[in-house]
């Protein structure tokens, strides 16, 4: 940085810089439904982007797999976000939280800081997001038959630990294939300790490239 402020810890990371926005937190909340559910924000989110949506899906034995992403709102004024899943009639169901490359005003007290054209970078009410995980080595694993359709899925060796979220928005594209392409989904195998990729369609294409996967928690 050139000027302004600057805080390093023990360790010599950046953890409060006035030139560089933090992944925050903006919001959070639950979700649940048969077939979709949606997350309404408890307040709208300002990012001109959409925001990263984080979930820790319950454990409820079966794998649940939410398929793709899509936001209400726009520019500026999301409000919400819906995930379908990608099995007829399934359940979906867990937390979520919202984050940003970008801080927005909620503390009562504390500081605040802007950067040199006036945007919020800090704002001590808005808890820093860390990422503690990071891959995209996908193993192709093989495929399942469905109500409607077939899957093709593939895994990343990775138990969820205590506090940890998915981010979704990787997901939010087609997986590519030998024909058309498919739905992308993803799923937590949290009885094998992995992170599954799903694709729904009439083949696949074994190797999915490296689609970043990540996992984050909230700074205590």
């Amino acid at each position: 940085m050139t000027y302004g402020f600057q805080s390093i810890n023990d360790n010599s990371f950046v953890q409060i810089d006035s030139e560089s926005p933090r992944l925050c937190l903006l919001t959070r909340g639950a979700y649940s439904g048969v077939s979709s559910a949606t997350g309404v924000f408890t307040r709208a989110v300002t990012s001109i982007d959409p925001p990263l949506v984080f979930i820790r899906p319950d454990q409820t034995g079966a794998i649940q797999v939410p398929l793709s992403v899509w936001f209400t709102g726009g520019a500026g004024n999301w409000t919400g976000f819906t995930i379908r899943a990608s099995n007829v009639n399934s359940t979906l169901s867990g937390q979520y939280f919202v984050a940003a490359w970008a801080s927005m005003g909620t503390a009562a007290y504390g500081m605040r800081l802007w950067d040199r054209n006036g945007a919020l970078v800090y704002d001590s009410g808005a808890p820093a997001v860390v990422v503690t995980f990071a891959a995209g080595n996908w193993t192709y694993l093989g495929t399942e038959q469905l109500t409607v359709g077939r899957r093709y899925f593939w895994g990343i060796s990775k138990l969820l630990g205590p506090g940890e979220y998915v981010s979704l928005n990787p997901f939010t594209m087609n997986c590519h294939n030998a024909s058309s392409g498919g739905g992308c989904a993803l799923g937590v195998d949290y009885a094998n300790g992995r992170i599954m990729m799903y694709s729904l369609a009439s083949n696949a294409w074994t190797d999915q490239g490296h689609r970043p996967f990540l996992c984050a928690k909230l700074l205590a």
